[in-house]
């Protein structure tokens, strides 16, 4: 029964070549207009289909995708490529796509344009769902995508623990080494806590004491060890009624906390009151960490404007770096790496490759919030050769942030606004060997209206290599049950 299979698949994918085409259609000279833009883009081998609608308006479509000795004929506007002939195009190497349209003087075939096929990418990105409504967080999850494919599925909605007086907000999920043996979670108002998932089990864990300031925030799991980085923020936000970014989020406090998971206990990092510490990030040895940090003084720019948003223009992140031995638990003296607010800049979000080369960071004119500035832009440090520069590849004319490395390092997921301004999309990018990214494409979706239609923004885009065990009823259930358990603060150890 197998062998007749293979032998009726090799049939479809051999008559599915052999499907004619307007072959002695003249050529145009330019090139078909499509949406989304898949055209000369680098692809993983193993990514789901790009399926596009041509937007040149004709009364008949063919395109034809090539490769090797492989071709696939698809009818119609809408580009919609089944999931079968995809993978044969693929799996044979680089493609070209060719689009022929019928106008009343016959078949005319476009300028064809490439689609490179490089390594394979992890093939699970979670991300957060929320409507850029900016005062309400009503409904969030926190989906897991297979982008092999176009399965989704919810990992926890904050509807499945709601109530008529409160509501619930959850964020920054995140992985351990591209795992997802090891994830965690916050649930912030009602039932809150910290969701920690390890070695199969559950815990629910409230990271704040008495001697922090806050519950912890941006987390950045250990490499080696059995430890997570947070900081700790009190965070505030504005809306604007006549600017061109309509939101202003903000700090008033932030530092650095570090929860060791063997005893279950929180201690310091930094917590310099006339700083703002935040967005801790380790690299891969594990032996130092990258943070951002802003200088405020005494009284902080929010304390002279009674805590308005307009303060918050004057504050300018750093990038920052601390050693760390992780077997004595010990902390080397802060250290600036690059000194942004010096250029009249911020920079947020740093994020070193899996090789430890590479570190990308967002950079704008203010404040630790990307997404909210349309000005934020993706900026790069070579830590082999000691320089860095805006990736300009990259970067467009509105906001890019929230950005993740794959677990082998050539791929990077961000962040972008630049579809509409108002919500974000996740776009995939290539690193090349010479350290230059190729034309970023969005995450490929089965309707290539998805975009113009679906009203919820994609927040922190992480990769990983597994799906996620645990289901959305046990989350739930437990999130319910259980109510968050303390955790002891032990003094800072180390300088």
């Amino acid at each position: 029964m197998r062998k007749l299979f293979f032998c009726f698949t090799a049939i479809i994918i051999l008559f599915t070549g052999c499907t004619r085409e307007p072959s002695d259609a003249p050529l145009s000279g330019r090139q078909a207009v499509i949406y989304p833009d898949f055209t000369d883009i680098t692809i993983p081998s193993n990514i789901a289909p790009v399926n596009f609608r041509i937007q040149d308006t004709a009364d008949k479509y063919i395109t034809v995708f090539e490769s090797g000795d492989t071709k696939t004929v698809i009818r119609g506007r809408d580009v919609l490529i089944p999931l079968r002939k995809w993978r044969a195009i693929t799996s044979r190497g680089n493609i070209k796509v060719t689009v022929f349209e019928k106008h009343d003087n016959g078949w005319i075939r476009m300028n064809p344009f490439p689609i490179t096929v490089a390594e394979d990418i992890d093939s699970y990105l979670t991300y957060r769902l929320i409507m850029p409504s900016f005062q309400t967080f009503d409904r969030l999850t926190i989906n897991q995508r297979n982008i092999t494919n176009f399965k989704e599925k919810t990992i926890y909605a904050n509807t499945m623990s709601s109530r008529d007086d409160g509501s619930q907000c959850i964020n920054c999920h995140s992985f351990r080494n591209w795992s997802t043996e090891t994830m965690q979670f916050h649930i912030r108002q009602y039932l809150g806590g910290t969701i920690l998932y390890r070695n199969g089990k559950l815990a629910k864990l409230n990271l704040k004491t008495d001697s922090t300031i806050a519950a912890a925030v941006y987390p950045s799991w250990h490499p080696t060890h059995e430890y997570i980085a947070y900081s700790t923020n009190k965070t505030f936000q504005n809306i604007h009624t006549n600017h061109t970014d309509r939101m202003e989020a903000f700090d008033q406090e932030s530092d650095l906390i570090l929860f060791n998971m063997k005893d279950n206990s929180v201690s310091v990092i930094e917590n310099d009151s006339t700083e703002l510490e935040c967005h801790p990030y380790w690299t891969p040895d594990g032996k130092t960490l990258f943070y951002v940090s802003a200088h405020i003084g005494n009284p902080t720019p929010f304390q002279a404007k009674g805590g308005a948003a307009t303060g918050n223009a004057s504050v300018k992140y750093s990038l920052y770096s601390k050693s760390f031995d992780p077997d004595s638990r010990t902390w080397g003296k802060s250290k600036m790496f690059f000194d942004a607010a010096a250029l009249d800049s911020s920079i947020t979000w740093p994020r070193v490759s899996p090789d430890g080369r590479w570190l990308i960071c967002c950079i704008n004119t203010h404040g630790v919030f990307p997404p909210y500035q349309s000005e934020t832009e993706l900026i790069m440090f070579d830590l082999e050769k000691g320089t860095h520069r805006y990736v300009d590849e990259i970067n467009s004319d509105k906001s890019e942030s929230y950005h993740s490395w794959s677990s082998n390092g050539h791929w990077l997921v961000f962040s972008t606004r630049r579809e509409d301004g108002v919500y974000t999309r996740p776009y995939l990018t290539h690193l090349n060997d010479d350290g230059s990214f190729t034309k970023p494409f969005p995450l490929p979706q089965k309707d290539p209206d998805f975009s113009v239609n679906f009203m919820y923004s994609f927040n922190i885009p992480e990769f990983s290599k597994d799906p996620i065990r645990v289901s959305a009823r046990k989350l739930s259930s437990f999130i319910n049950s259980t109510e968050a358990e303390s955790v002891p603060y032990v003094s800072k150890r180390g300088k």
